[in-house]
């Protein structure tokens, strides 16, 4: 040890904390709740003049839950003022920067399709006067759907893209991250849409897009813990540090967080919940605990791997 300097063991080797992990959350839940809402719609093939619960849910929540996320990215900038410097200067091989490109022309494409979607709760949100610019935008509805699918895509797996990037954390710098964000996003949006399509849009639990998204779950839960395995696979076979990252798993508050938050509550209780009997399952009392339980899960998992994965370094 050099005594001029210290020790290494006592410098924090956290450089994002908590509020970059509400960041990724907020990102990948705006992003798995349009993709869920617009996948639903287009499966079914609905028309323009029904719009469904889920639908408005997604609509409602891709925009704020950006927005909030985007809020707390800015507040943990040094200079938080200055963040509009990096939307007029680009370095397209900069993974933040892409992201913040697309990011530039998703938002107000939220926002747009928002009070195309919602148009007919305007009047009663106190929003009458905006009902003539959804008006005029209905008849743009598809182009910008498909455009916003594709970046809700990009916006999906975008942080985990940012965090694979960091080639110094073991953990983090794998292939595996961007479709593990993606698809945990998805599990996220789907629980936050029937949240507020039961809370907000008078849903009652049984209409055929609500029906459609529950049967995903299963698929969309698998998909999850096979890239969870996949992620820890991949850093015992690579051997040196990065094995040694996954003592993450079994020491210290994060294999806490892993077990508890992300496995026995994010996991554990919506596939329980598929044991009870239907008629039981499909109360709203269940759907809200299970889509709670989802998100919790989903909120433990950006944490665990934000910190656990700048706890080791190779």
């Amino acid at each position: 040890m050099n005594n001029t300097w210290g020790d290494v063991a006592q410098y924090d080797p956290v450089t994002w904390n908590w509020i970059i992990a509400i960041y990724l959350f907020m990102a990948g839940l705006s992003a798995g709740s349009l993709l869920i809402g617009l996948g639903l719609r287009w499966w079914s093939n609905t028309d323009d003049k029904s719009e469904s619960a889920i639908l408005k849910a997604a609509a409602l929540i891709a925009p704020v839950a950006i927005c909030i996320g985007l809020a707390c990215l800015v507040f943990d900038l040094t200079k938080p003022f200055h963040f509009w410097l990096i939307l007029i200067n680009y370095n397209f091989e900069s993974v933040m920067a892409i992201g913040v490109a697309v990011l530039l022309f998703y938002i107000p494409l939220t926002f747009a399709y928002a009070l195309m979607v919602l148009r007919d709760e305007l009047a009663q949100w106190k929003l009458g006067f905006l009902t003539p610019i959804a008006t005029m935008l209905l008849p743009w509805r598809k182009p910008i759907e498909l455009v916003m699918f594709v970046l809700a895509l990009g916006v999906g797996a975008y942080t985990g893209f940012l965090l694979s990037a960091m080639n110094a954390y073991p953990m983090l710098n794998t292939a595996v991250l961007p479709a593990l964000f993606l698809v945990s996003g998805l599990s996220a949006g789907a629980a936050a849409n029937t949240l507020v399509a039961l809370l907000m849009f008078n849903s009652n639990g049984h209409e055929p897009h609500m029906k459609t998204m529950h049967g995903m779950e299963l698929p969309v839960v698998f998909a999850e813990m096979t890239f969870i395995f996949m992620l820890f696979c991949a850093l015992y076979f690579k051997g040196g540090a990065a094995a040694m990252a996954l003592a993450s798993l079994t020491t210290g508050v994060w294999a806490v967080v892993f077990w508890v938050g992300v496995v026995a509550i994010g996991f554990g209780i919506p596939l329980l919940s598929m044991l009870m009997p239907a008629h039981s399952r499909h109360t709203k009392g269940a759907m809200v605990t299970v889509a709670c339980a989802s998100l919790a899960g989903v909120l433990a998992l950006r944490h665990f791997i934000i910190y656990a994965g700048q706890s080791y370094i190779s």
